[in-house]
């Protein structure tokens, strides 16, 4: 896993949460190097607050599995013979609206 020397950034991630949801008090055991590191990046500036570093943290982690899992049906999609015929019956249909709205160049 690599580990965050320090941060590069000294703009301070301050943003507040879209929803109301309520925030839950949770208790985590972490390598010392990695708390080190997450502490450097916030006195530098990644975030507000260490509690802050750590969501931002999760989200993005969040994130990333639900891409790597959508880009896995994604993968899986182009292995049915079925969806790729429908796909490219979609597609020969549109071609013919590709220029609609478009002025004569």
């Amino acid at each position: 896993m690599a580990r965050v020397a320090g941060a590069q950034s000294t703009t301070v991630v301050r943003r507040r949460r879209r929803t109301e949801t309520p925030t839950i008090k949770k208790s985590f055991t972490l390598h010392e190097d990695v708390v080190q590191a997450a502490d450097a990046a916030v006195r530098a500036g990644a975030a507000e607050n260490l509690s802050a570093f750590v969501e931002a943290a999760i989200e993005e982690k969040l994130r990333r599995t639900r891409r790597a899992e959508l880009y896995g049906a994604y993968q899986e999609a182009a292995q049915d013979p079925a969806f790729m015929a429908d796909m490219r019956a979609v597609t020969t249909q549109f071609e013919s609206a590709e220029g609609d709205g478009l002025r004569d160049a």
